[in-house]
């Protein structure tokens, strides 16, 4: 698969699975692991943590169904950014 069909399957995926306007967007990046096998980085973005964190969980599995079903196997790492819990201040002692 190209990058291009690979984010938009995982962006398909994230607005499906989050279709209450939280889910904003979602960065791809292709990496490989340590031992050099090619894998995806996904950061999805959301404006409020979703309800269920068990869902955001299982996302990544379905993330990675979607794409294997349409051929491509690379191993699928997901990191939630969720804009409400952003730490705005830095901590002071």
């Amino acid at each position: 698969m190209t990058e291009r069909e690979v984010e938009n399957v995982v962006s398909s995926v994230l607005e499906h699975r989050f279709p209450g306007g939280q889910y904003k967007a979602a960065e791809v990046r292709f990496d490989t692991d340590f031992d050099g096998a090619p894998i995806i980085r996904v950061t999805a973005r959301y404006s409020t943590r979703p309800a269920s964190r068990a869902e955001l969980v299982r996302t990544v599995h379905a993330i990675r169904d979607a794409l294997i079903a349409r051929g491509d196997d690379r191993f699928v790492f997901l990191s939630n950014d969720i804009a409400d819990e952003r730490q705005v201040h830095a901590d002071v002692d």
